[in-house]
């Protein structure tokens, strides 16, 4: 620096680098200091206020030029510390690599890197207590019995599966693709699988409110697609068809003839036949009160009784307790198959509801006596029978077959 001539050049092998020194009225010296250089964009001048600075910039740029960096040569002070910087930033991962993954992620999400990762981390974060699957049924089980839920009938049916299959798995590694996979498996009727899928969103979105799950987001069982019912045809049965099954358990097995008569002259559902007791069937106010209705459905209900269904429970010997035990439905519908009737799954209570649909004319009163909604009455049962059917079938009394089929009167 004891030299006071300039421009003072830089040499590197072929590469020259000339550093000017030229008057400047802003600068505290009253000189700038210009290093020039050739690059492929033409000359190029860099300016600096402290000649040692500037005597720098040029060995760096005139070594940069000699080994061919032409890229590197041409980069500004400022492009450097840019460069270091992002470096920096990405640690061990190669610049390069880190843009790449930046822009798929960006794809990805269109657009919308961060809110994708904050929502990932909200998911993955250890800010829960992870439960077994086996862990996790048993639980709710457990809180759902102490609350006052009849799991037997519900959840008791499906999630012991879900245990049993996935047993010491974590609740958290099951995901909805692998979850529905196996769903598609072991429940192929859509209904069954429906039902499924309905008790498991309850257990994970349980698990989720006991701090089991990442709150705030969406459980994979609430991302299982449902799978698409298709109407079933109702199936029904004729009064005439009614009174030979009335006759043939009366003759051949009559501790089933009590749910029978109830099944096919009140409509009640298999769950509410099986726990019906003798006590609420009123037959000298011509009524009976369902014992035990159905979980969330206006099922809360008193059904009317024909004098001809009065007549039918009069037959019945032993009128007390419980009507019938708790396959009585099942074990009619197989003995009447066996005998040759045709019997549709669930005929009685739709063949009830249709007839008294036909009889009365009145979907509402049917849809109170029935424990139904009007909607559904409206969709399944409107106008299957005839008026005259619909008072064939409340007419059928013990005895009126002789034997043979009946006609409609």
């Amino acid at each position: 620096m004891g030299n006071d001539k300039w421009p003072r050049k830089i040499i590197s092998g072929s590469i020259t680098v000339k550093v000017y020194r030229v008057k400047h009225a802003t600068a505290a010296s009253g000189f700038a200091y210009v290093v020039a250089h050739s690059g492929p964009l033409g000359r190029k001048l860099d300016k600096f206020a402290d000649p040692a600075e500037a005597l720098v910039e040029a060995r760096l740029k005139a070594d940069q030029l000699s080994a061919g960096r032409v890229e590197g040569g041409s980069m500004t002070r400022g492009d450097r510390d840019e460069l270091q910087a992002i470096r920096k930033i990405c640690g061990d991962t190669p610049p390069l690599t880190a843009l790449g993954e930046w822009r798929k992620v960006r794809d990805l999400t269109q657009g919308n890197p961060l809110a994708a990762a904050q929502a990932w981390a909200a998911r993955n974060s250890s800010a829960y207590e992870r439960i077994a699957v086996a862990d996790a049924v048993k639980d709710f089980l457990a809180a759902k019995e102490k609350s006052g839920v009849d799991t037997a009938s519900s959840y008791k049916k499906i999630l012991p599966t879900l245990g049993a299959k996935f047993a010491e798995r974590l609740l958290d590694t099951i995901s909805a693709r692998e979850l529905q996979g196996w769903m598609h498996e072991r429940y192929p009727h859509p209904v069954t699988f429906n039902t499924a899928r309905k008790r498991f969103v309850s257990l994970w979105r349980w698990c989720r409110k006991k701090g089991h799950l990442p709150r705030d987001v969406q459980t994979e069982a609430e991302q299982l697609d449902s799978a698409r019912e298709e109407h079933a045809q109702i199936g029904v049965i004729n009064a005439a068809t009614f009174a030979n099954l009335l006759e043939h358990f009366r003759a051949l097995h009559p501790e089933y003839l009590a749910p029978l008569v109830v099944a096919g002259f009140c409509g009640l559902r298999r769950s509410e036949i099986h726990e019906q007791s003798w006590e609420d069937i009123a037959v000298d106010r011509n009524i009976l009160r369902v014992t035990k209705a159905k979980r969330n459905t206006p099922a809360r209900r008193i059904v009317p009784l024909s004098a001809a269904a009065v007549e039918w429970l009069l037959l019945c010997g032993d009128r007390k307790d419980l009507l019938c035990s708790n396959l009585a439905i099942d074990r009619i519908r197989d003995i009447g198959r066996a005998a040759g009737f045709k019997l549709p799954e669930n005929c009685f209570r739709h063949s009830y509801i249709s007839h008294r649909v036909a009889q009365t004319g009145n979907v509402a009163e049917t849809s109170l006596e029935s424990g139904n909604s009007p909607a559904i009455i409206f969709r399944r049962y409107r106008e299957l029978f005839a008026k005259a059917e619909g008072e064939a079938w409340f007419c059928v009394r013990p005895g009126t077959t002789n034997g043979k089929v009946i006609a409609y009167a």
